[in-house]
């Protein structure tokens, strides 16, 4: 390879390194400012936890006061529910058997 053609190729390597480093910096400073929204959501998520760690009195407390609300003894509450599914599937569990050996024969 001759001398010009190395020095030709070389500056056009100099050249695209160049206006790669300026387009890197180009994209950083734009997804910089796409991102900022999102990673104060994800910032704040993070406080959040953190004062959940902190205070986990509080926290079991506030549980314990949602989940008396939710399963109070009501005719359709959630546990009305968990009973007759319970119920359901015990028939089930009893019924098939004897489902099954009828169809059997």
């Amino acid at each position: 390879m001759s001398a010009a053609r190395f020095q030709e190729l070389a500056l056009k390597k100099q050249l695209l390194q160049q206006r790669s480093a300026a387009l890197r910096g180009s994209l950083a400073a734009q997804s910089s400012a796409a991102l900022t929204p999102a990673f104060a959501v994800v910032d704040r998520v993070h406080e959040g936890a953190r004062w959940l760690a902190a205070h986990p009195a509080l926290v079991s407390g506030v549980a314990a006061g949602v989940a008396v609300v939710l399963f109070r003894r009501r005719r359709n509450g959630p546990w009305a529910w968990v009973r007759r599914a319970w119920w359901l599937w015990r028939t089930w569990r009893q019924l098939q058997p004897l489902l099954v050996g009828k169809a059997n024969t």
